[in-house]
Order: structure tokens, then sequence, then C-alpha cells
């Protein structure tokens, strides 16, 4: 059985580098962020539940079969309360220990502990397992953290008798209604319910997902939950059939698309499968351990394990649909027969550059060891030939990480020694990098390793102007990189050079190893570059990022230069208009030609349609591209408008461009044919009446009647050329 318990979690700060930190008790609030830029939890300890200060006004009772009435319990919790606990209190956590006592069962005794401290503004409680073991005789799902309380059930037997299953921590500073009734008076929290939902995390209502604002992570050591197991996305996949790690990950945790798959969960809600609470932007604490706040509003039997709670809404039950996820979940191992007593650290040997692995003696001492079955170390099994006994690693990773040793014997897994850091890796030998992407706005860099073999990343460093970072102080600590494996790297202090700049990427031992400069020449690492043939002096990336290495990394001779990146094109846009000849005004139609000529940045396909004014004319791909207008000749100031019919965002005004002639064919010829006869009469005849904006308003009194009538009869038959 593998075992994390409160003082192992405490210590194994660093090597949980991609999961959910479990918050709780004080050496579980010490787990750092699970990646070195994400949205994780700190010394404080993880957001809890989060009231919302809003009143809810809404009560849901406890369950039909809960009894307040002394008798039999099918569940024993032991419940024990901290030195400064209220009194007041008491009764209410009681009350929710005893809804949990008849709500689920168990073998083994559950053993609480309730603590009365100080937690961030608007977190109301915290919980979580005290520790979370996978593997252990008993388990349904291999390879699969379950919470302490949940795997004593499943083992039989409390797997860790000297220390508690879970704490609850209560704010010592929320206005609390701690009677028992369920009567709760505007702007207080109810305890009880309270209590119910940080028992349920702690029973293992607990997944291990995490989000670094790009990519989402999974697994506790590289060991999904068991409430992992359950998750889905709309298509019944599994949430476990991504890579963790990756933005495919973070964007399915931000999908608000993540269901329960699991049968009882389902077959508990009405609605289909239950929601999970998946927001578009992750929320530390609140996102995927928790059912979504929208499916499962306030007064909804099913709403304890939303991740906010109002002031006055009770909950007093855990709801069928909670229940049956923890059904889902599995809601142990023989006596201990022997002791590991020690381990002590022996040969170590030197980094392998053909391999980048070393080897690691160790010696351990133990008694009462099983007749049957292996001594395992760190995952690897040894023959059991006695006390002490030597046993070598082989093909460790070089990485200069710390080592954490875990021993146990196979067949008493219960038999088990953790012991965090208890050596440290030989530095890498064996790590080449290249550039793969480099994103000047979103400060993130991806390297490539393009040696045969993986490795640690200590030495290797990436400049930009006159800043620098080392890689390993970006990432946390022992990260190493497989052969031809990438990772992308978050340099928050990266100076601001969207507008043009230059990357470096070297390893302190020699010569650049990658160079890459964007929208301007002559950056500062630009000469080095050049003397080491990567970048051929003032010519860069022309486009917007992300930069993106699209040449063959393992070429030989190498591909450098910006011939071999590839980028975003610049969105088309008009840059500028040149006002041309314009002519005299024509009498026939009162018109006149403006010749322009427009000048692009990232034009449109050739064979597209550009609106100016009011005229569709077909792009024919020149750039200036030159087009001539007929416009109304009346001696106005015109502004000109283009825009791109098929990109409407690609458009461009230019106020008071031009001034049209001065009209000069007839004011009556009201249809521009050159002359005044009855087309132009019928015309008139159709305006005859109208008071605003007219066409045949000849004396401009706002009106067209007889005064305007008399004016158009003088005129007609005359020809207007």
């Amino acid at each position: 059985m593998m075992r994390w318990n409160l003082f192992t979690l405490g210590l194994l700060l660093t090597t949980w580098a991609h999961g959910q930190n479990i918050c709780g008790p004080q050496g579980l609030q010490s787990l750092r962020d699970a990646h070195q830029h994400g949205t994780s939890c700190h010394d404080i300890g993880c957001p809890g539940l989060q009231g919302t200060g809003v009143d809810g006004n809404t009560s849901v009772g406890t369950p039909f079969w809960y009894s307040p009435e002394p008798g039999p319990r099918s569940a024993i919790i032991n419940l024990e309360f901290g030195p400064e606990f209220p009194a007041e209190a008491m009764p209410a956590v009681e009350k929710a220990v005893d809804i949990w006592s008849q709500s689920i069962e168990s073998v083994v005794p559950i053993h609480i502990e309730a603590i009365w401290d100080s937690l961030p503004p608007s977190i109301l409680a915290q919980s979580s397992p005290f520790e979370v073991v996978h593997d252990f005789v008993g388990a349904p799902i291999a390879n699969r953290q379950y919470a302490i309380a949940l795997a004593n059930q499943l083992a039989g037997e409390d797997l860790n008798p000297d220390a508690p299953d879970m704490v609850v921590k209560f704010d010592d500073d929320t206005q609390w209604f701690m009677d028992v009734s369920g009567q709760v008076p505007s702007g207080q929290y109810d305890m009880v319910t309270v209590a119910l939902h940080e028992m349920a995390h702690g029973l293992g209502y607990l997944g291990s997902a995490n989000h670094n604002g790009n990519s989402g992570f999974i697994g506790y050591q590289g060991v999904p939950f068991i409430y992992d197991h359950h998750v889905e996305e709309s298509d019944q996949s599994s949430i476990l059939d991504y890579t963790s790690g990756t933005v495919s990950l973070g964007n399915a945790l931000e999908s608000d698309g993540l269901y329960w798959g699991g049968s009882n969960g389902i077959s508990a809600n009405d609605i289909g499968r239950p929601r999970l609470h998946a927001p578009a932007q992750w929320a530390a604490g609140a996102s995927f351990s928790h059912l979504r706040e929208a499916s499962y509003p306030s007064g909804n039997t099913n709403s304890l394990m939303t991740p906010y709670l109002n002031t006055s809404e009770v909950i007093h039950t855990p709801g069928a649909v909670s229940l049956g996820m923890m059904q889902d979940m599995g809601w142990n191992l023989p006596p201990v027969l022997c002791n590991l007593l020690g381990v002590t650290t022996l040969v170590q040997t030197t980094c392998n550059p053909l391999t980048n692995t070393y080897t690691q003696q160790l010696q351990i001492t133990y008694e009462n060891a099983p007749e049957t079955g292996n001594l395992v170390v760190n995952g690897v099994s040894f023959p059991i030939t006695g006390s002490p006994q030597t046993v070598s690693l082989t093909g460790l990773n070089s990485d200069g990480a710390d080592v954490d040793v875990v021993v146990q014997f196979s067949e008493n897994l219960d038999c088990s020694l953790t012991l965090p850091a208890l050596f440290t890796a030989p530095e890498s030998c064996c790590v080449l990098l290249r550039l793969d992407e480099v994103n000047p706005e979103a400060k993130t860099v991806t390297v490539r390793n393009v040696a045969d073999c993986e490795g640690g990343l200590s030495g290797q460093v990436i400049k930009s102007g006159g800043a620098q970072a080392f890689l390993t102080d970006l990432l946390p600590p022992g990260v190493t990189l497989a052969a031809d494996a990438t990772l992308t790297i978050t340099w928050p202090d990266w100076p601001d050079n969207a507008d043009g700049g230059d990357l470096t990427l070297h390893d302190q031992a020699g010569a650049y190893d990658d160079y890459v400069q964007w929208l301007t020449p002559a950056n500062s690492g630009q000469v080095l570059a050049n003397i080491y043939n990567l970048w051929t002096p003032n010519t860069f990336i022309n486009g917007l990022p992300p930069y993106t290495y699209e040449g063959d990394p393992y070429a030989s001779p190498a591909q450098h230069g910006e011939e071999y990146w590839g980028f975003v094109p610049f969105p088309c846009a008009i840059l500028g208009m040149t006002v041309g000849a314009t002519s005299e005004c024509n009498p026939v139609g009162n018109v006149f030609t403006q010749e322009l000529e427009f000048e692009f940045q990232s034009p449109p396909a050739a064979g597209d349609v550009i609106l100016v004014q009011d005229s569709s004319v077909v792009y024919d791909g020149t750039n200036p591209w030159n087009v001539v207008l007929t416009l109304p000749a009346d001696g106005a100031v015109v502004d000109i408008t283009a825009t791109v019919v098929n990109d409407p965002s690609c458009t461009a005004t230019y106020v008071g461009a031009v001034t049209a002639p001065e009209g000069c064919g007839c004011l009556t010829d009201l249809n521009n044919g050159g002359f005044v006869d009855v087309t132009d009469l019928l015309l008139f005849l159709t305006d005859y009446g109208c008071m605003s904006g007219c066409t045949a308003d000849f004396n401009g009194d706002g009106i067209v009647n007889v005064n305007d009538l008399l004016i158009f009869l003088t005129s007609y038959g005359d020809s207007c050329n």
C-alpha cells in the first residue's frame, strides 16, 4: 500500500507537481503550488466553503431516515474538539456528525477533529482527508488515491489508528448560527450545513485537479483520486484520458462541461448525469470538487456539495446525488506483522552521459518480514534476503532533485516506510534544448529536448534584452525533460517586448543553443547569435505571436533563422488613403469622378469585394490599390469610407477627404437625364407635399408645393448639357 499521511504530505511539498492541494490541517495546508504559477493554495490553506454574504432564505431538512433520538448508528464517528472550540458551537457539529453517522456505513470508526481558527475572508470552513492512500489491499480500483476514512472501510480496519481521518477547521470570525433548529436568521451562516459539507470532503468527496491559468493538472504523485476516476465530459470520455499538464486538460477543466459518470450518482439524479462545478475561470478550492451551483441552486435537496453557501441557507442532508457519488467511490489491511526500522544511503554513481542515469545503493533494516513476496523500494521488487539488506536502484534520472524513498513489502503493504528527500540525484548530464515556441505576449517559452535521453534543466538559461532567468527557477524542483519532449515555461518577469525583441537559449557551458528575434532587428543577442550561426543579422519574424519553430530541430546542419519560424499574420488593415485627381462636374448625371489610392496591411485576397462609399469594387490584389469613384457633384465635403466585405474589421474612414465640385446640371433635372421632361415631372409629382429632405424643394423652404411647381414649369423642356 502507498500511504501519504499528514507528516509525509507536509514534507513532500515540492514533489506534488501535478495536482490539487489538499486542504485541511496544518501539515496539509503547507502543500505548495501544484504548479509554479498556478492558482493553488499556499501556506494559509486552501479556500474552503465560501460564503456569499447574500441571504438565501431556503431550507432543506434532514433526510427521512435521520432520527435525533439515541440509538444504533450505521457508522461510528468519534468527534474531538480543539481546546479553543466554543462550547456553544459544539452541538451543531455534533448534529452534523450524527447525520453522517446515519447516512453511511462504517466497519471502522471514523475519527474527526474540529478546530476553531482564523480563515481567509469569506471562507467559512476547511477540511480534507488527513491522508490519501492507493493500491491497498481491498482497494476496488488500482492506482487510485482513496481518502483514509474510505480506505479504512474498504480495508476492513483502521489503516492509521494514531491519526484522525480528517480535521475540520471552522472560521472564528464568521457570523454563525449555532443552533440545530435550522431556523437561521438573516445575515448568519448555518453551522450544521457547513459542518456537513466539510465532512463530506474529509470522507473523500475531493478531486485532485488543478489549473495554472493555462494548463490543467490531475493526480497526486502521478496517481488520480478515486473521485477523478468518475469525472467525464459531455461525450462520456474520462477526464483521465487527458495528459496532466496540458492545455487541453486545462480547457476541459474550464469548460463548464464536466459530469459525474458513476452509475449510483447518475441513478440518484433526476436530471441526468450529475453536473460538476467547472466554470470558465478556474476557482481554486471550488472548481471540480463540487456540484455545479447553477444545476443545484439554493433550496435544492442536492445543493449541499455546491461550492458556495448563502446566509440564511439551510441544508441538513447530504443529498441523494452526493451519497450516490460517494457510493460510486467505494463507500483494509492485514495486521501489521513487520516493521521497517530504517534506510541508509550507500554508494551513488555519477551521471552516465549516455543515458543520463545513475545508480543508488541503499541499506534497509527491518524485522519480522513476511515469509513470501518481495521487498519493494520505490516500486522496484527485490527478493527478501534478510536484514540488513542492500539493494541498488538503477536507471534513476540524473536531475539534481531530492529523491523520496518508499519501502514496503509486497505481501504486507501496511509494513511500509516513507523517507522524503533521502538523497539527492546528481545533476543532469544529457539534455540539449531548442526553442519550440516563443510567446512574448503571454510570457511563455516552450523548449524541446533534442537529446536522445531524459535530463534535468539545471544551468539552462533564457535571456531577453538585459533580463535572464534560469529555467530551474521557473519550474518546480526536480523537473526533467524526456527525449523529444517539450515543456512550456512561464517567465512572469520577462520584460514587455511584444512590440519587438529577442530570446536567447543557452546552457552557460558554451555557445548559444538557440535564438529568435521578432518585429525589430539588431536586438541585444543578435551579434552573438550571428557568430554562432544561429541568426542572420537584421532579419526578424514579421508577424504576431506565438512564434512557432517549423523547421527540423534534428536536422544536420541545424536549421536556424527567420525562415524556419511560423507566426500569426498581421490582421488586415487600411493603413492610409491618398486622394488623386478630381474631375470637373459632368452635367450628364451631375456627377464627378475621384481617383483614390489605398494602402493595406495584410490586404484581402484578390477577388474580394471592398465597399468604397456606396460602390462595391472587386479588389485586384494590388497594394497600393487604385480605385475611381463616381460621386454626386454638389459642392459638399465628402467622408470616404472603405470596408472589406468579408472582413468588416478591415475598414477605415477619412473625414473630409474629398470636396465635390459644384453641381453643373439643371436643378429641376430630377433624373439627371440631361434635360427637363415628362419623366422629371412625374418624379416631381411623386415628391409633391414632401416636408423634410425633399429632392424637389427647389426654393429651399422645406416643403414641395406650388411655388416649386412654378419653378419647375419655367424650366420645362430645357437642355441641361
